[in-house]
Parts: C-alpha cells; structure tokens; sequence
C-alpha cells in the first residue's frame, strides 16, 4: 500500500460557491491533487475553480463516474501508479447519497487508504438544527415519487419515528418539494412533528419545525426547486 495513491473524499461547499464552509486542510489535499473522480464534471470544475485550485482546468484528470464500472476502474488505477485521488461530489460530502460510495468500497477491495476530509454535510447540519433526537437516527435517501407508495413510506417512518424516538431523515428532487410536503400533509398525523431544512448555508437559509397539522398553513410555492432536508420525529 506504500507505493499507492491515496483516495481523498474530498467535501463541497453545500451552497455553490461557499468555499468560506470548508477548512484549510480540505482546501489544501484539493490544491495538491491532479487527479478527480467526480459526481458530475461540470459542477466540479466550477468549484475546484473557484476554490482556487493553482493548477489551470485544463491540466487536471476530471473523470464523471459512469455506470460503466469497467471504465469506472480504469481511471482509479491511477491508485497503483501512485496517484492521489479526489472524489467530490455534487453538493457536500462525497459517499453519503452519492455514486462516490462505489468508488470507496472499490479502493478498500484493493487496499486502497481511503481518507475523509472535513467539510459540510446538509443531513447531519440538517439533524442539528432540527431539535429531533440525535441520538438514533437513520437517513433514508430519496423516497418514491409515486403517491401511493409514497404515502406508505411516510406512514412507515412515521411509525418507526414515535415507536423508536429515533428521527427519521430523507431528500427530495427541488421541483417535487410541493408534492412531497402536500403528502406528508395528507398522509401523517397532525400531532407528528416535521422539519423542513431549506437552502442549508446559503443566505436565505430556512429551517421550520412544526407539527403536521400547522404545515397546513405554509404555502408550499416557497420551497419550489430549493434543495431540502426533510426530517420526521
């Protein structure tokens, strides 16, 4: 392993172009790697770009992970020459709801060291704010976009939530905000208590914890294509 690369999860600002959110130390494992596996290409670029990275663009290997596995590995041999590798993903921490998972497990099958950086996660920020149990909690990804399927998820959670006391943590799609806060209206009881994490650490940051019922009176337009946490308890 000595004569390996290193593979770094290497953390985004959360709200583009908040490069202030990230530690010194993150900010220099990025300046001193050349190579990047990445959630999406262009997203990168703009931010290795304006974290001020002191190699130009054009220099670095900015791979996009593909659902080409074999192709996937190629690019991380690069680890056996004795390349360092970063792995950022589309919005904070890469490997947490993000394909850079795969690329992790793949570098510890092979021995790869796999170092994680400090920087911004929306969940746990999300989980902090919430005022909801921190103690056991669970982060279920992305749930259906189908409404009767949807209704039965929430139902769930919610069940496991007051059965539990453990906080129940999802994201949605910004353009289905509406139909997953009418739902959750529709299909949980008045008294359960939700929170609604918007736009975490961007200027028009917004976290609301009400009960079901009081969710009535919000009008859901606001939360329109704004990237939101959603948190049950």
């Amino acid at each position: 392993m000595a004569d390996y690369g290193v593979l770094y999860l290497i953390p985004c600002p959360i709200s583009e172009g908040n490069i202030t959110s990230l530690p010194s130390d993150t900010l220099k494992v990025l300046y001193n790697t050349s190579y990047f596996v990445v959630e999406r290409a262009k997203t990168a670029r703009r931010f290795i770009k304006s974290a001020g990275h002191p190699q130009p663009i054009s220099n670095l290997m900015i791979y996009e992970i593909t659902d080409d596995k074999a192709a996937n590995e190629t690019f991380l041999n690069q680890l056996f020459r004795g390349n360092n590798i970063g792995v950022i993903s589309e919005a904070g921490c890469p490997g947490v709801a993000d394909p850079g998972a795969e690329m992790v497990a793949w570098a510890h099958r092979h021995g790869i060291k796999v170092v994680p950086l400090i920087g911004p996660s929306s969940i746990l920020l999300a989980l902090m704010a919430s005022g909801l149990s921190g103690q056991s909690f669970v982060f279920n990804g992305y749930l259906s976009n189908k409404k009767p399927e949807l209704v039965q998820q929430l139902r769930q959670l919610e069940s496991k939530a007051s059965k539990l006391n453990q906080t129940q943590i999802w994201m949605e799609t910004p353009y289905r905000n509406g139909f997953m806060i009418e739902t959750c209206i529709q299909a949980l009881q008045a008294d359960t208590q939700l929170v609604i994490a918007c736009d975490i650490s961007n200027e028009e940051e917004n976290i609301q914890s009400k009960p079901v019922k009081d969710w009535k009176q919000i009008k859901t337009d606001y939360y329109h294509k704004k990237p939101c946490i959603y948190l049950l308890g």
